[in-house]
């Protein structure tokens, strides 16, 4: 056997990939002398193809790093400016760089799998300019030649190793489309490595906000499927490819992921439409590594993890090479079970995942085939906090009490669509704010008819009419009479009639102390089966031209049965196909590099969805009365509605359907980047693209709008409603950024791009396709990047505004689509270190203000208190009896806000400072720790203001231990048991519902390789 062969078994999958042909010929040829027979005869047989132009060596060498997929270092005294002569053909890798280095003095040697030092012999070694992973493990057979003999006399070089991938020496095309490092990347994107997400155990999207700036998401009922990047929502693309908008119904599985990346940010031209904020891109677990390494043996993971709330999850990742009819690749399968309860009881959170993907090279050609799927299936369920005043934010005391009337007249555990009309009658027509349970009061106006600030609403005493009549009827509901002797009074909402099932029973309303894991708006069944699958075609032999066809499938199956009530059933899917292709100019002058790259997408969506709305019952239950049930959020039958998935038949004590429909969009585009390089000192990127689209939506008649009269309430669908449209939109995006001694990178960025304007559901409502179902964005960033302190240490930082153009009325329909048209601007800086192998850290720092534009006006929750009503006291303690929060909580009150008042211009929920830092420190022997933190300033719940949760700082640590195959953590999270709130997602439903987050809680997982 020869001394190559031992070491090509570890690779022998790499059919025809430069990196292989690079490591036999540099291997064999020990450090730049002439390769042995054996490894010759390999060279000659699968020689690679370079296309090297003359010029000077600096740039010859960038060329063979790029065309051979290695990274070069170098010292300074390297002559960048020597002439070589122009290199074409196919060759063996040595003999390109014997070529290039003949006559300079210089040696090469190889150091691991990707890196490959140029130094003079006996000269002090270069720092490496790039992160490396740790190095592969030769097998013990075999000895390079070069060191057999010891014709090379260097010093060890210094190679700064990065095992937690931490700093983003990884080459990236999620900005842009073209395969950059982020330093070179004029964009603030953020990479998390698998190591991360196990390390500081991420296990949702909605943890990336603790190693991520700008990643911050409200909370909503329901699971967090996908996140918010700078106070906007994002998209979710999954391997570069755009998925379905993902509600709260299913988890995002970070551990079935290799990587994360998060684009602050519009998408590329080349990617298609996309929301305003950003997006994050997903890379799954592959058999192939992204320098072409197959494995040479199957490798088996797996991870048991136990921790608070009763969490147990189970997962195995199986990769190895591939063999399949002469063809050679690789594979890889995931497969997780997450059982577990949440911090909100009677919330659980039940996942199953199977992820699997296969690599084949040379199916055609020299067309490589990636393929694979992801299914996933999971059970939960929504919850937040009812009844949420300032008072329980700062105190945690919390307002008891049940409704005054019974709305379940049957007896029968749910309140039905007649039952409450009948139970709770709105006096005249029924319209959206004139219900049984939901009313909407106008904005008071000063006596020049101007809008009154919030804090000077008039105060009015005395209790509603109906709950008067009520009273009197029922005196042994207000024992003392305090109740009755306030008289009729208090705010009247616009329909001049406030229905008794919105006041709570007097006899009932006390004060108690919240146990904060008990959410009282609870929502009891949220599931969702999910199947993501692609089929990749990528010729990229020659990396001067490269050729890749993407086709993607995303489909859902999820529903949600809320007893508040509410009820949606959906069904999207979505098919893309994407042709991309890259070409590198040849023949052009010494000062000029130009990368040019082309894609023409075609999208198709087809989303139907059934949906009832309600929420009636946020505040009905009372989260601390004795008949509390973890597995109904407290419900009680005076809380509980019929959900219109279980029964729509109102005649039959069921809830009307209130939407039904079905968007058909078909979106297609084509795109063209180019990047240049001038000068070797300035880079321009620079794109545009062109999207036309199809957008068709039915209404079914199947449906009961509100109407009628509480006495006969409903108004059926007179026959189906459809439109369709077509519209398009232009994106355009120009970035330059010159090249600044010790790697510093500036850069600015101008991008415009087209947006489709659908809502959380993938719908397009008719309104919507009326008006113009693409919008248009725009995004300004200025920023700069930089590798300092020998490269252990990466900075970014930028200043961004970012905002939805072409909307000028605030009665566009398309205002309020979920891409919502704010103005976003703030500054945002990351910094990463790794001074050595076994430590790290990391800081970020965010400052940003997101404001609506324009300043448009709507429907939003209120509270009775901020509405004028007035507390209820004994007239001999001065006790309050009954607050005036109680006039309400058995239903929902809206207020309308007029449009262009400044004081309610600035969009909340969302921090408007935050800061977090990682770090890791890990001994030789396998034993590490680590520690996480984030501050959070205050903020309102909502935008009316009516509540300021408190700032909040939160501290996590972990225990790491590795010893061979095993792999231990013990992890706490808010260590300190920090107690704060997150504010609900939305522009009108905040304020009144948050979430309390977890308190301390701990995890420990288990793992082992094999």
């Amino acid at each position: 056997m020869s001394m190559i062969e031992p070491f090509e078994s570890e690779f022998s999958r790499w059919r025809r990939r430069p990196l292989r042909l690079l490591l036999a010929a540099l291997l064999a040829a020990g450090g730049g002398h002439p390769p042995t027979a054996c490894a010759q005869v390999e060279a000659d047989t699968l020689n690679p193809y370079f296309r090297i132009p003359g010029g000077t060596l600096a740039d010859a060498l960038d060329r063979f790093s790029e065309q051979s997929g290695l990274q070069l270092i170098y010292g300074a005294d390297l002559p960048r400016q020597r002439p070589t002569p122009e290199t074409v053909g196919a060759m063996p890798p040595a003999e390109v760089l014997n070529r290039l280095l003949a006559g300079t003095g210089l040696r090469w040697r190889l150091l691991d799998g990707r890196t490959v030092a140029i130094q003079r012999p006996g000269s002090e070694p270069p720092q490496a300019p790039g992160i490396t992973r740790p190095s592969p493990v030769l097998p013990p057979a075999y000895t390079p030649p070069a060191l057999q003999t010891g014709r090379m006399e260097l010093s060890d070089i210094t190679v700064v190793e990065d095992p937690s991938r931490v700093l983003p020496a990884e080459l990236s095309r999620s900005a842009f489309g073209f395969n950059k490092s982020l330093l070179e990347t004029p964009r603030s994107v953020s990479f998390i490595s698998d190591e991360s997400i196990d390390l500081f155990g991420l296990s949702a999207v909605e943890d990336l906000v603790r190693v991520v700036p700008g990643t911050y998401t409200p909370t909503r009922f329901g699971i967090q499927g996908g996140v918010d990047v700078r106070n906007v929502p994002a998209d979710t693309f999954f391997r570069g490819m755009k998925r379905l908008n993902l509600q709260g119904h299913t988890p995002t599985v970070l551990s079935a992921l290799d990587s994360i990346e998060v684009v602050r940010g519009p998408p590329s031209p080349i990617y298609g439409m996309g929301k305003i904020g950003g997006y994050t891109n997903v890379m799954p677990r592959s058999g192939r590594a992204a320098d072409g390494r197959y494995l040479d043996s199957s490798r088996l993971r797996m991870r048991a993890v136990v921790g608070s709330y009763e969490r147990s999850e189970l997962s195995a990742n199986v990769q190895g090479p591939l063999s399949l009819l002469d063809l050679h690749g690789g594979y890889q399968l995931f497969a997780m079970m997450l059982n577990s309860e949440s911090y909100a009881r009677g919330v659980p959170l039940d996942a199953k995942l199977a992820q699997a993907t296969i690599s084949l090279d040379d199916v055609l050609g020299h067309v490589r085939l990636e393929t694979g799927f992801s299914a996933q299936s999971s059970r939960s369920a929504g919850a937040l906090i009812g009844r949420f005043t300032q008072d329980l934010a700062d105190h945690g005391r919390y307002i008891r009490g049940v409704p005054l009337v019974n709305l379940d007249l049957n007896g029968n555990g749910s309140i039905g669509y007649l039952e409450y009309n009948t139970a709770s009658p709105a006096r005249g027509a029924l319209s959206t704010y004139n219900q049984a349970l939901m009313q909407r009061w106008n904005w008071p106006l000063d006596a020049q008819g101007q809008p009154l600030p919030l804090r000077d609403f008039p105060r009015v005493a005395g209790i509603p009419q109906a709950m008067y009549d009520y009273l009197q009827t029922h005196p042994q509901a207000d024992p003392t009479g305090a109740l009755r002797a306030q008289g009729v009074g208090g705010p009247l909402p616009a329909s001049g009639y406030l229905p008794v099932g919105f006041v709570l029973d007097p006899a009932t309303v006390g004060f108690d102390h919240l146990d904060r894991r008990r959410f009282a708006a609870f929502e009891r069944d949220l599931h969702a089966d999910l199947f993501t699958a692609f089929i990749d075609l990528i010729d990229d032999h020659d990396p001067d031209f490269t050729v890749k066809n993407q086709l993607f499938f995303d489909g859902m199956d999820q529903y949600k049965i809320s007893e508040q009530p509410f009820g949606t059933d959906q069904s999207p899917w979505v098919v893309e196909d994407r042709l991309t292709l890259t070409h590198r100019a040849q023949a052009l002058p010494s000062w000029l590099r130009l990368n040019t790259l082309g894609a023409l997408n075609v999208r198709y969506t087809d989303s139907p969805s059934r949906q009832c709305f309600g929420d009636f019952s946020t505040h009905r239950s009372d989260a601390m009365a004795a008949t509390w049930v973890d597995a109904r959020g407290g419900m009680t039958p005076n809380s509980t509605f019929t959900n219109c998935l279980v029964n729509s038949d109102i005649d039959k004590d069921g809830a009307p359907v209130t939407d039904h429909g079905r968007t058909r969009l078909l979106e297609i585009g084509a795109g063209l980047m180019f990047d240049a390089e001038l000068l070797r000192s300035l880079d321009v990127m620079l794109g545009a693209r062109q999207d036309v689209s199809l957008a068709r939506n039915i209404e079914y008649a199947d449906t009961v709008a509100v109407g009628g009269t509480s006495a006969a309430p409903g108004m059926p669908a007179q026959g189906n409603s459809a439109v369709h449209g077509w519209d398009q939109g232009a994106s355009w995006s120009l970035s330059v950024s010159p090249h600044l001694p010790y790697d510093l990178r500036p850069y600015v960025t101008i991008a415009q791009a087209s947006l489709t304007l659908d809502n959380n559901a993938n719908r397009l409502p008719n309104p919507v396709i009326q008006a113009g179902h693409i919008g248009q964005s725009r995004l300004s960033e200025v920023g700069i990047k930089g590798m300092l302190l020998d490269r252990r240490l990466f900075i970014s930082s930028a200043a961004y505004e970012q905002r939805r153009i072409n909307v000028h009325v605030p009665d566009d329909p398309t205002i309020t689509a979920e891409v919502s048209s704010t103005i976003t601007r703030g500054w945002e800086t990351e910094i990463k270190w790794v001074p050595a192998r076994n430590f790290f850290t990391s800081l970020y720092g965010l400052v940003q203000k997101t404001v609506y534009a324009p300043n448009r006006g709507g429907s939003i929750l209120i509270d009775a208190r901020s509405l004028g009503f007035e507390d209820v006291r004994d007239p001999a303690t001065g006790a309050v009896v009954y607050p005036a929060e109680a006039f309400l909580f058995g239903g929902r009150a809206f207020v309308q806000l007029p449009p262009n008042l400044n004081a309610y211009r600035e969009k909340q929920g969302n921090p408007n400072t935050q800061l977090g830092m990682t770090l890791q420190a890990r001994l030789d022997n396998g034993l590490g720790a680590s520690l996480s933190g984030n501050y959070f300033s205050s903020v309102y719940a909502g935008r009316l203001r009516l509540i300021r949760l408190p700032q909040a700082v939160v501290l996590n640590a972990g225990l790491q231990w590795d010893r061979r195959v095993w792999q231990l953590r013990l992890d706490a999270f808010n260590l300190f048991d920090e107690q704060y709130f997150r504010a609900r997602n939305g522009d009108t439903l905040a304020d009144l519902p948050v979430s309390a987050m977890p308190g301390r809680r701990f995890q420990f997982s288990l793992a082992a390789s094999f």
